[in-house]
């Protein structure tokens, strides 16, 4: 498989309405406010059941890592102000009570910590393969808290809309009772295959990943790993933090669910971040064919290249045509 490696996209310059900007916050200082660590176990796709041809299709091996530490205290303190300052602008989706999404857009420290190179290399170190920040701004920093009812999960059981993230808890999730982070040892097809027939996930194969305190977090292949969040069985805070990549090798196809993404977002954004994110891999392409000056006579070859680029990029146009009509997709409560 050919490497076609892109260059990262800057964050936008406009922001869009409805995302007032804080009117206070500390700044992000990676040298004050990062404290990365590696994760000492990684979990592969194979483990959990996927076959070889699946695994060649995806940009890296890893299905999902212990808890490494990626914040420092005083990294925590900053992002706990920073989530308690955008906690009024909580809205609600089937799957989730308390969510903020495009909270970049509102907070500057948000944005320049899930954007940190610093942090993207360690990220893409663990995966053994170049990433990027997520170049749809809504995949970054996205915040749960969680709800005012102890009898709800924070999320239900589900696959991620996008490859790559990480879970970090910004509060301390031993200063509470409950509110587990927790993955199925499996793959997505046989969750699937479990509650089609009425089945539930057995218990033994429900990992909760040990987690030392705040600043700490979770790195997984998101669409690949069945995860939830549990509810609190007392009352009490919990907030975390999931921030997405994109891997920067091209030649893997794009996994953007955008028909879930559309239930999720607001609708004057999410199809221009959408949109945003398409034309960046079709520019990086299309520039990297431009920069290869190749000389030759295979014009199936070079039609081919042409083809699959406008393919995507009529995918995608469908894709915004047609959204709507989609159930948010997810595996329940049990």
């Amino acid at each position: 498989m050919e490497t076609r490696l892109a260059n990262p996209l800057a964050f936008p310059k406009k922001m869009p309405d409805g995302f007032p900007e804080l009117p206070s916050e500390p700044a992000f200082d990676a040298s004050k406010h990062l404290a990365i660590e590696t994760p000492t176990e990684i979990v592969d796709l194979a483990t959990l059941g996927y076959d070889t041809q699946t695994i060649a299709s995806c940009p890296t091996t890893l299905a999902i890592t212990s808890a490494f530490r990626i914040l420092s205290d005083e990294g925590v303190a900053c992002l706990q102000e920073v989530a308690h300052a955008l906690e009024p602008y909580t809205r609600s989706i089937e799957r989730i009570s308390r969510m903020v999404r495009g909270g970049v857009y509102q907070s500057r420290f948000l944005r320049d910590f899930c954007m940190a190179p610093e942090l993207t290399e360690a990220i893409s170190s663990v995966c053994d393969a170049p990433m990027h920040p997520h170049t749809m701004p809504h995949q970054l920093g996205h915040l749960n808290y969680n709800p005012h009812d102890v009898s709800q999960n924070v999320d239900k059981w589900h696959a991620d809309t996008l490859r790559v993230d990480f879970v970090l808890f910004v509060t301390d999730p031993n200063a509470v009772a409950g509110g587990e982070f927790q993955y199925f040892k499996g793959t997505v097809t046989e969750v699937a295959e479990l509650k089609k027939r009425g089945e539930p996930m057995p218990h033994d194969r429900i990992v909760s990943p040990e987690l030392p305190g705040p600043g700490y977090a979770v790195l997984q292949q998101g669409n690949m790993v069945v995860h939830r969040a549990k509810g609190l069985d007392a009352p009490g805070e919990r907030i975390t933090l999931v921030n997405g990549y994109v891997p920067a090798d091209l030649s893997f196809p794009d996994f953007t669910r955008f028909d879930q993404l559309f239930l999720a977002d607001p609708q004057h954004i999410a199809a221009s971040e959408y949109t945003r994110h398409t034309a960046w891999m079709a520019r990086e392409r299309l520039q990297r064919m431009i920069d290869a000056s190749e000389f030759g006579d295979d014009r199936d070859a070079f039609a081919g290249n042409l083809e699959d680029i406008a393919s995507a990029l009529q995918l995608a146009a469908h894709n915004i045509r047609n959204a709507g009509s989609a159930k948010m997709e997810h595996f329940g409560d049990g």
